[in-house]
Parts: C-alpha cells; sequence; structure tokens
C-alpha cells in the first residue's frame, strides 16, 4: 500500500522515528472493489519512518509523496528489462558468427540481457523501497 495522500493518527514517536495508525476502514468505503476485497481481521496499518518535525501523539497527519516513487518503479522494472534485452539482441548481431546462426545468437544474447536485468533491477528495487520513508514521503500535520 503507497500512503500518498493517506490520514492518520500518530501512534508512537520518540526523536528518531514517528509511527503513524492508518485506518483500513476509511480506504475501504471509497473503494469499488469491496466485494471481492476484504481487508481481513486486521483493521489498521501503520507506518514508521524517520521523524522530520514537531508532532504529538494523538494528532492527525497526511502524508504526501514528495518525488516521483511509482515512475522510478516503473522505469526499473519495466525499462531496465527492455533496455537489456535490446541491448543484448543487438549485441548478438554484433558479434561475429560462431557455431549458431546469428538469429539464435542475437535471441541467447537477448536472454541473457534479460537474466542480468532481473538481478540489476531486483537490488535496485530493493534499494528504492528501503529508502522510501527517507526519500519518498513527507509528513503533513493536519489542522483540526
Amino acid at each position: 500500500m503507497l500512503f500518498n495522500g493517506e490520514t492518520g493518527i500518530v501512534q508512537a514517536l520518540d526523536d528518531t522515528q514517528i509511527t503513524i495508525a492508518f485506518s483500513v476502514r476509511n480506504a475501504c468505503d471509497n473503494c469499488s472493489l469491496k466485494v471481492i476485497c476484504s481487508p481481513g481481521k486486521q483493521s489498521g496499518q501503520s507506518l514508521t519512518m524517520p521523524n522530520s518535525g514537531h508532532f504529538s501523539i494523538g494528532q492527525r497527519i497526511r502524508i504526501e509523496e514528495g518525488s516521483n516513487l511509482e515512475l522510478h518503479l516503473a522505469l526499473t522494472q519495466f525499462g531496465l528489462p527492455l533496455l537489456l534485452f535490446l541491448s543484448g539482441l543487438i549485441l548478438g548481431y554484433i558479434l561475429p558468427q560462431s557455431l549458431f546462426p546469428k538469429e539464435l545468437m542475437a535471441f541467447l544474447t537477448a536472454l541473457l540481457g534479460l537474466g542480468i536485468s532481473f538481478f540489476v533491477a531486483r537490488r535496485m528495487v530493493q534499494r528504492i523501497t528501503d529508502s522510501i520513508p527517507e526519500k519518498y514521503l513527507r509528513i503533513v500535520a493536519l489542522k483540526d
């Protein structure tokens, strides 16, 4: 669940971290998939992120996306494999003829590029998701 635009309540905080509780029921009321989806027994979700302001327990806040998180993830998950697949395809045609026909060599190098992109994209996505709270989200206090 991406928390962009979600409102929540400060549940716990200290000098370095803040924990925000979100109600799943509020999100489910506006969802058109509630006929086939059920949130389960858990009635809420929480997010722990670095404390970047002066908040108090019980204060209502909103989470805003500070950067293009979805764009970064989409380019990493889809653009990188496409780029390495096409690079492998071109490389296969450029390589000198071996015991394989040129088309088969191009296909095999394209698959190799796709395989390499799996590991590179997985590592990049892990780095992005590990830095989501610090880099991509910010907390805005709501006035009651």
